[in-house]
């Protein structure tokens, strides 16, 4: 066949949503020539400018869980380039200066992205894929792709890849096959639906709506198979679909809200009847605006009008592809890690039912982190095939928590950096695995990556090395004892981080009393039956749920406070305990440590300026639960656990994983220039710096991206790296107006015994300096 244009490269990305966004991003990162193929005119895929679907992760359910790397990049150059859609309610977005963020990263990677062409033919060779025919549907033109290494389809559909003959699963499997409690007794075709957006605007005077001929019913959507005060609030026009806000004349003149109402097309082929499911889902978008304008709210909704509907549906679901494991619910509902964890997620099993014109939405459970191993993202039978965002080798209810796109992203990201080391080393993605499998999770690493929490051993790194000290530093025994609050019910401290042995702990307390107090402290870990919470539970509570029966009891202490007692009162264990360690990535693992006394006289005292890595709690009798408030209680623990000293910048953990901010050097800032220094017993040469700071935050709203700001506050903002020659300190590195998390600086190499990273300036709003790790090493590393 005769082309029109010929491409070669080393990579071929297939499919411009995150995931592929980030996996081109990253191969061409590494060097490697990248083509990046999207058949649309757009890029984003389901989060682009033609549907604006959230970008959504593990942080949803997972506090302080957000996937980091190249999505964590795009994400703050949309805050600070103001890339968002106006609306209330929903955060989607359809900005087009979004979709610019990801062509300017793009660009600055060298990736060649070819918009507006679709992927078709693949042509293999010995197993392999070594080449794509395409279709430029701007201009009818046809092109040929050769390859030289690696195929990543991150389609959503995977077309290219079953064309190649890559196996794959469209069905819901039985139980038997995996074991899945949610799993149905028999296997059926019923998947994933499809859904589009609209967005409303309130206009400044009445607007009529005519529905197109033809349109159906109205049909309201249920959850859990329950019509739901969420869902029925429309049926009256008093609120938006979305539960955002109302629709009535108080809204300001220019209001916006994202509407997302519809679901079609589970029970059909999504990808051969893409077109008449589209068209179905527009006949539900003019049956509920109809339903909007003219039913029973019609009044209050007469002022607003349909502005906008998206020009494609977006697609939960199609085909998965096989790879060497296949990730199932038992996986995922246990918080599984594997050694080969290149991402991780965390969303809820969301499973969107479709039944017709009938529908309903279906959480199964909100899981813990869970790993999502290297094996899931390659082809088990087309030697240099990847995957990427919703086609990896998953079961289809473990697919309906690793679907969503920034778990997609960090995915992407690592596909692309395997697939550069496929062409580092001329070899298949099964053999990183079996060879290259810590080189991998290095450069993954190095490059603010998300694989699951493991203490990283970098041997080119010269900071580990070193001695390293700071001017200050907040330390989580010091702590200046204030209010004293008395003792009515028992009272305790939630530790979100705690040392791997305590000997002995000391509490400052007061005993106004002419008796001597009989107290019991006591220990317990937080312990559940289950890791997973049904939705109900974790509306509740969260997943930090604070029920006493969760707790298991590890030791305790009896010991009396003297008439008159003002001070700290230290307390030796019996034994040593040891509580186990901490699971990083799982904040609902906490240690409880409680104080109960027979008398009322006891108080004690709360700490002036409190840590985040323990928070008071009170007991209440009535409901058996431990509530927390903005408090810490005046309690040390012997050995220290880890807090924010400047050593923990070399601990092989390059950022925060829950409440407890332990792997990072945290200290107040207040105006003056501070000074994180690195010395080593002889000349090092040093040319290369890569630092993580510290912006990640508890929720997903709490991201500068979802509340209006430009960048976070916890951010470095002016800072400079420094080394020491013939005496004196001398700038090699001079940045201001940081605000990225991930920073890596090249600079002519140095013979020093040396080296500083020295804080001029924080963001507007932060009180304190954070870095989460800083490496050093002899020259170019990325």
């Amino acid at each position: 066949m005769k082309f029109d244009r010929i491409f070669e490269c080393d990579v071929l990305v297939i499919g411009a949503g995150v995931s592929g966004c980030c996996a081109a991003i990253q191969a061409g990162r590494c060097g490697c020539r990248t083509i990046l193929l999207e058949k649309d005119e757009v890029l984003g895929g389901n989060s682009g400018p033609n549907l604006g679907v959230e970008v959504r992760g593990a942080q949803h359910y997972n506090d302080y869980a957000q996937e980091t790397g190249i999505i964590q990049e795009l994400e703050e150059e949309e805050a600070f380039a103001c890339a968002v859609t106006p609306v209330r309610g929903m955060k989607y977005n359809i900005s087009r200066r979004r979709e610019a963020v990801y062509a300017d990263f793009l660009k600055q990677a060298g990736v060649t992205v070819l918009k507006s062409h679709c992927a078709r033919a693949p042509r293999l060779e010995n197993g392999r894929i070594t080449a794509v025919e395409a279709v430029d549907t701007a201009c009818y033109r046809t092109v040929e792709i050769r390859i030289a290494h690696a195929v990543i389809d991150a389609s959503g559909d995977g077309s290219v890849a079953a064309a190649a003959g890559a196996e794959f699963e469209t069905a819901v499997e039985p139980r038997s096959r995996y074991g899945e409690r949610s799993a149905p007794e028999n296997a059926h075709a019923m998947i994933q639906g499809a859904s589009m957006t609209a967005i409303a605007c309130r206009t400044g005077h009445p607007v009529p709506f005519v529905p197109p001929e033809g349109t159906p019913p109205y049909h309201p959507r249920t959850w859990e198979d329950r019509l739901s005060f969420y869902y029925t609030e429309v049926r009256q026009g008093a609120k938006s679909f979305d539960g955002s806000g109302q629709f009535t004349a108080e809204a300001p003149e220019g209001t916006l809200r994202f509407l997302y109402f519809t679901e079609a097309g589970g029970d059909r082929d999504t990808i051969a009847d893409g077109g008449a499911i589209y068209e179905q889902l527009l006949g539900q978008v003019w049956s509920f605006w109809n339903h909007v304008k003219n039913g029973p709210g019609r009044e209050a909704a007469a002022n607003w009008d349909l502005l906008w509907v998206s020009p494609r549906a977006g697609k939960r679901q199609s085909r998965r592809f096989t790879g060497d494991h296949v990730l199932t619910q038992n996986d995922i509902e246990a918080g599984r890690f594997f050694d080969d964890d290149i991402a991780y997620g965390g969303h809820n099993l969301d499973d969107h039912r479709t039944y017709g014109e009938d529908c309903s939405i279906f959480t199964h459970s909100i899981p813990p982190a869970y790993g999502i191993p290297f094996r899931c993202c390659y082809s088990r039978n087309v030697e240099n095939l990847l995957f990427g965002g919703r086609l990896i080798s998953a079961s289809h209810i473990a697919h309906s928590s690793v679907r969503v796109m920034r778990t997609g992203g960090a995915i992407g990201q690592a596909v692309g950096l395997a697939a550069a080391l496929c062409r580092r080393h001329g070899c298949s993605p099964r053999e990183v695995y079996r060879k290259h499998l810590e080189e991998l999770k290095l450069e993954l690493q190095r490059r603010d990556g998300s694989p699951t929490p493991r203490r990283v051993s970098d041997p080119a790194d010269l900071a580990p090395s070193a001695t390293v000290r700071a001017d200050c530093e907040r330390r989580f025994n010091d702590q200046q004892p204030e209010i004293a609050v008395p003792m009515f019910e028992a009272a305790g401290a939630v530790l979100y981080y705690w040392p791997e042995r305590i000997e002995r702990v000391r509490l400052h307390l007061s005993n106004p009393s002419a008796q001597a107090v009989g107290c019991t402290l006591r220990f317990a870990r937080f312990a559940p039956e289950r890791r997973w919470l049904f939705r109900h539970e974790f509306n509740r509570f969260g997943r930090n749920t604070p029920d006493a029966a969760q707790f298991r009891e590890l030791a305790a202490a009896e010991f009396t406070v003297p008439p008159g007692f003002h001070g700290w009162r230290e307390v030796t264990l019996p034994a040593a305990l040891r509580p186990g360690a901490k699971r990083r990535l799982d904040d609902s693992d906490r240690l409880l440590v409680t104080l109960r006394s027979a008398a009322v006289a006891l108080r004690w005292h709360m700490v002036r300026d409190k840590s985040e890595s323990a928070a008071a709690v009170e007991f209440d009798p009535h409901r058996n639960c431990w509530i927390p408030f903005d408090a810490q209680p005046a309690l040390q623990l012997f050995p220290p656990p880890a807090y924010g000293e400047a050593v923990n910048v070399t601990n092989g953990f390059n950022r925060r994983w829950g409440t407890g901010p332990v792997d990072q050097w945290i200290a107040p800032f207040r105006g003056e220039p501070l000074h994180l220094e690195f010395r080593w017993d002889g000349p090092r040469t040093v040319g290369k710096a890569i630092l993580f700071f510290d912006d990640l935050e508890r929720t997903p709203d709490d991201n500068p991206w979802r509340c209006g700001r430009r960048f976070s506050p916890r951010l470095v903002r002016d800072y400079s790296i420094e080394v020491y020659e013939h005496g004196s300190w001398r700038p090699a590195v001079t940045v201001s107006d940081n605000r990225r998390r991930w920073r890596h600086h090249a600079f002519p190499a140095v013979k020093t015994d040396r080296v500083r990273l020295t804080v001029e300036a924080v963001h507007e709003g932060g009180t304190e300096v954070r870095v989460c790790q800083v490496n050093l090493y002899p020259g170019e590393i990325l």
